[in-house]
């Protein structure tokens, strides 16, 4: 569907152009609140429920009192889907704290639509970045919060500098994660991937990964890696609900992705057929 979308904010369906967020919200003014990234394929959504669980389980961990529950967000999900049209695309789904104003602050609920943006069909280039240089939010366990501004930075950083994405290492020199992505290294036929013990967020993608990667007789390793070992690895790609799985390299290493190009085809059949 070309055009204008149909969003949907605090119980009402909006045309994309007609869509405001109050002033006061709490999300828009502190970056109080969550999200979620979906996607659908076929008009089918991919592992909504993981997704609806992380935003409830991070809204009372940020105790933020609602009446939301699995079941209501499923349907508005489903309806945004229809209302639109799309075939496939990405939904954001934020709920925020609310209207500070008011006596009575009661959380805002922001549903928006779009289509897939361009996804390379090559591999990507990465750099790698000392997240120290960028004010990265981390919370225990990890939640989707709207305080996305240190990895929007490096994310810019690195564009300019005409990289694909950039992959963080904190201060004892261990790799984390990308600006909005996991990563993964092959290495002798096992997947090792940075711990959740990082800080880093367990992407719904990369639970995917590994449970394919599982049924394909790969060793799994979640673990710490050091960046003085990454030239050592066979092969790397990063994961995001977005663009699924993208084989990377950097600077003075690359790959055949052997088994990242394997990976990756099981991953869209999966999400193809559900």
């Amino acid at each position: 569907m070309l055009g204008k979308k149909i969003y949907y904010i605090n119980g009402k369906w909006i045309k994309s152009d007609e869509a405001k967020i109050p002033f006061n919200d709490a999300g828009f003014l502190y970056g109080d609140g969550l999200f979620e990234t979906l996607r659908f394929d076929n008009e089918k959504l991919f592992s909504a429920n993981k997704h609806i669980k992380r935003i409830l389980s991070g809204l009372k961990l940020i105790k933020l009192n609602h009446n939301f529950n699995p079941d209501s967000l499923l349907l508005l999900l489903q309806k945004i889907i229809e209302k639109n049209s799309l075939k496939n695309g990405i939904i954001r789904i934020m709920i925020t704290r609310g209207d500070l104003s008011k006596i009575k602050i009661m959380p805002n609920i922001y549903i928006n639509i779009k289509s897939f943006y361009n996804i390379p069909n090559k591999p990507v280039k990465a750099i790698f970045f000392n997240e120290e240089k960028f004010p990265i939010i981390r919370f225990t366990p990890a939640i989707k919060s709207l305080n996305y501004i240190g990895n929007m930075l490096a994310k810019k950083e690195c564009e300019k500098l005409g990289y694909y994405e950039p992959i963080f290492y904190n201060r004892n020199n261990i790799i984390t994660e990308c600006a909005i992505r996991n990563i993964f290294f092959i290495k002798d036929k096992t997947l090792i991937t940075p711990s959740l013990d990082l800080g880093i967020l367990s992407g719904v993608m990369r639970s995917t990964i590994i449970s394919i990667a599982k049924k394909n007789h790969l060793n799994i390793s979640e673990t710490h890696i050091n960046r003085d070992e990454i030239n050592l690895m066979d092969e790397a790609f990063i994961s995001s609900t977005g663009i699924g799985l993208l084989p990377c390299y950097w600077d003075h290493w690359h790959s055949e992705f052997e088994i990242t190009n394997k990976l990756k085809k099981e991953l869209f059949n999966k999400i193809n057929n559900g």
